[in-house]
């Protein structure tokens, strides 16, 4: 019987010792707390070229893998940055060009605008530029995130309008969509001549 109740007095000792241990290396000073990034100034502070790979997927599996290019540079007016996105489909070139506008700094507002009468609105937090639009029926969640490391992580969801789902009730009626792709890609600042 003093076997049996050493052994467990032993085990929760061993116990709570692993714990104490575990506790301790995450506020160490390599906790992932102490890391947090400080924030750069969005997006003079971004200005180059990014490249890798944008991979197009669906709910059946991968349907391309594309090389793509995001390119910020600075203009002679400060609240502007020339902002384009290039792809290469089929070895050509497919470039979009727009103009990053700063809008309302403290509010991190911004316009992409697309220099053919389209303007996007577009929201910078949290080291992120988000944009939401909708084009034939189709509403296109953009996600890019600027890590001070030199890698910039690119999404895109692409949800259809048609179909919604309709539940709740009369005083709170939620209506869902079918997201029908996502497009994925990891680029990394690249030093050009």
């Amino acid at each position: 019987m003093k076997r049996v109740v050493f052994l467990i007095a032993f085990i929760c000792m061993s116990s709570c010792l692993a714990q104490k241990k575990q506790v301790k290396e995450r506020v160490g000073k390599d906790s992932e707390d102490k890391k947090f990034p400080t924030e750069y100034a969005f997006p003079k502070e971004y200005v180059g070229t990014y490249a890798g790979n944008l991979n197009v997927a669906d709910a059946s599996g991968v349907l391309q893998n594309v090389p793509m290019e995001l390119s910020i540079t600075a203009t002679e007016d400060p609240k502007k940055f020339d902002y384009t996105l290039s792809y290469i489909v089929s070895k050509k070139k497919d470039e979009r060009k727009y103009t990053l506008i700063v809008v309302d700094y403290e509010k991190g507002l911004f316009d992409l605008d697309e220099n053919n009468g389209i303007v996007l609105r577009a929201n910078y937090m949290r080291q992120t530029l988000f944009s939401t639009f909708e084009i034939n029926n189709r509403i296109l969640n953009s996600r890019v995130e600027f890590n001070n490391d030199g890698r910039v992580f690119f999404s895109i969801t692409v949800t259809e309008k048609t179909n919604p789902r309709k539940t709740g009730s009369e005083k709170l009626e939620v209506i869902s969509y079918h997201t029908i792709t996502i497009q994925r890609g990891t680029l990394r600042k690249v030093e050009r001549d």
